[in-house]
């Protein structure tokens, strides 16, 4: 049988809100020095992506302005500390300067292994179409 989860822990969480302010003041630096040298991100594209600055400098640059907005985040720690997840709700808001916009939910998984974040899985739902056209 595999090892338990448990309540992880407010650092956790601290973390996350930490890499939030940097990744929608859109601060390549800061935010790429809050992941493991290893760290990878599976997109809701199914593309996995190597973490590092020319990542984010990459992404940013596309970008006027980004907002990501959690909607609550939980936290969960392996029995012996040694992994913890933080699952996030959110909404995703990116004008990119090409004038294309993407709004998203988004719902991810953040693994921390020694304080940094080691791995990010994200799952995607666009917001819905026809919500004006019928009621309950």
């Amino acid at each position: 049988m595999g090892k338990s989860f448990k309540l992880g822990e407010q650092k956790n969480i601290d973390l996350i809100k930490k890499a939030g302010r940097y990744y929608n003041d859109m601060d390549a630096e800061n935010l790429a020095s809050l992941f493991a040298d290893d760290a990878k991100i599976y997109t809701y594209q199914g593309d996995m992506l190597s973490v590092d600055l020319q990542l984010y400098e990459s992404y940013f640059s596309s970008l006027d302005s980004l907002e990501w907005t959690p909607h609550g985040m939980s936290t969960q720690t392996i029995e012996d500390n040694s992994i913890a997840v933080v699952s996030i709700p959110s909404t995703d808001k990116r004008y990119y300067k090409d004038s294309e916009n993407e709004e998203c939910f988004l719902f991810e998984r953040f693994w921390i292994v020694d304080g940094k974040i080691q791995t990010i899985v994200q799952y995607r739902r666009n917001f819905p179409t026809n919500y004006d056209t019928f009621s309950f």
